[in-house]
């Protein structure tokens, strides 16, 4: 092993993913495309790895040009023959579409990725396409996508014979951190609240990188914010954003994280305090054009702008990003927010008397949650209270009852799996949207 790539992995392996990431580049600079495969796919799969925080789909100062970066992989892969490289570079494609493109190429990709590894013998390739594929499955299919970082889950207790590279073993770590992450929000998004935290607590104890830890803390954050546990989901969100607070370069993780925090104050019932932390996400998410992170961050600034005791209140804005989202989504295949975006417009229209577009809407949001199922970062129990609520302005109380009914049952369920008797009064007192559908 060289040592310049050993100055790489010791750097990369003690956490410094600012320097990883600035040897990385620069050993990328000085060598020449193809004339060592094997290093080169190296240095770009740790450069990617270290640098999510700063990905770009452009070749910007101070950012890493994912795009690029991965093309130059697939040169290599094209040039050394490999099937491991190729399987290599589909997990490395999978994971930048997934920002720049959308969800249906990710997909594709870390198919493709699982595939190729499996038949090459790449099992820490094939496990690390494994749990990112489950991770976005889900967005398609929740109960399919559980089920491969289930499979995943089982291929990592296995013995591992041999790895290619000895970062491998270090970056199997990482792995199986970040697969408890995505099991944990998995259970989260069916419901499954006290499973869910201790699969989240777990990976964030063990997470190294600063991305992984940046979005374990949001879903753990979501998580306690669902469940009326405010007071912590503060503390986890606001520790989360302060190893990044001083710098000026925008990232979608700090910005979801953000807006996070801006959607915990709303739920908390605190709407001018949620207006700072959802603007500056929403501009940090907006300026790193994460397609995966970006709807979300519009429904949220779009729920602020639309909450009766906000200062700001602007119901035509509201409007206007909640038709945006779900024309985005149509097109990158983010059906979650996609729903969301409807069920939510819904209530915007009510609010501004358009009753009629309000039964369009709430109409279209309830017939793709039947397409689709349960959805993550989606409550289906608020889809439903939505229709009920347009419908009960429509006077059709008939219809607007089996809605309520549906509601209803979503939060009993989830109550029931809250093993504590103290949290699951918290989660039905707290949450407003429980107490809302309680009370009708």
């Amino acid at each position: 092993m060289s040592d310049d790539l050993q100055t790489v992995l010791s750097s990369f392996q003690r956490g410094d993913y600012v320097r990883t990431t600035r040897l990385c580049t620069r050993q990328l600079d000085i060598i020449e495309s193809c004339s060592d495969p094997a290093l080169e796919l190296r240095l770009i799969r740790l450069l990617l790895i270290a640098s999510e925080l700063w990905w770009r789909d452009a070749d910007t100062e101070n950012f890493v040009p994912v795009r690029q970066v991965v093309s130059r992989a697939e040169q290599v892969a094209q040039h050394s023959g490999d099937l491991a490289d190729r399987a290599t570079t589909c997990y490395l494609r999978g994971l930048a579409v997934l920002t720049v493109d959308g969800l249906d190429h990710a997909i594709e990709m870390l198919t493709e990725a699982v595939g190729h590894a499996r038949h090459a013998g790449d099992r820490f390739t094939e496990l690390a396409a494994l749990t990112k594929l489950g991770h976005i499955s889900v967005g398609r299919n929740l109960t399919r996508g559980l089920t491969v970082l289930q499979h995943a889950e089982t291929l990592m207790e296995q013995p591992i014979d041999r790895l290619r590279h000895p970062e491998e073993k270090h970056l199997l770590g990482m792995i199986r951190t970040q697969l408890r992450g995505y099991i944990g929000v998995a259970k989260f998004d069916l419901g499954e609240f006290t499973v869910s935290e201790a699969y989240l607590r777990e990976s964030l104890e063990c997470s190294t990188t600063p991305a992984s830890g940046a979005m374990t803390s949001n879903y753990l954050g979501q998580l306690l914010t669902a469940t009326g546990r405010f007071e912590e989901a503060e503390q986890v969100l606001r520790a989360i954003l302060m190893p990044l607070a001083d710098d000026p370069r925008a990232s979608s993780h700090q910005g979801y994280n953000l807006v996070q925090l801006g959607k915990l104050y709303l739920e908390w019932g605190r709407p001018d305090a949620a207006a700072k932390p959802m603007l500056d996400g929403f501009r940090q998410v907006s300026e790193a054009g994460n397609l995966s992170v970006l709807p979300l961050a519009r429904n949220f600034l779009a729920e602020l702008l639309m909450h009766q005791s906000y200062a700001g209140r602007d119901l035509p804005r509201a409007a206007a990003l909640f038709d945006e989202t779900v024309a985005e989504c149509i097109r990158t295949g983010f059906q979650r927010s996609e729903i969301a975006g409807l069920a939510l417009g819904a209530r915007v229209a009510l609010a501004r008397d358009d009753v009629n577009t309000a039964l369009t809407s709430s109409e279209a949001a309830v017939r793709r949650l039947a397409e689709t199922g349960t959805m993550p970062a989606l409550r289906t129990e608020e889809v439903y209270f939505s229709r009920y609520e347009v419908l009960m302005a429509a006077r059709r109380s008939d219809e607007a009852r089996h809605w309520l009914g549906l509601a209803r049952r979503e939060v009993d369920h989830k109550a029931a799996t809250i093993t504590s008797k103290d949290r699951r009064a918290t989660f039905l007192d707290r949450v407003p949207l429980n107490r809302a559908i309680l009370a009708a």
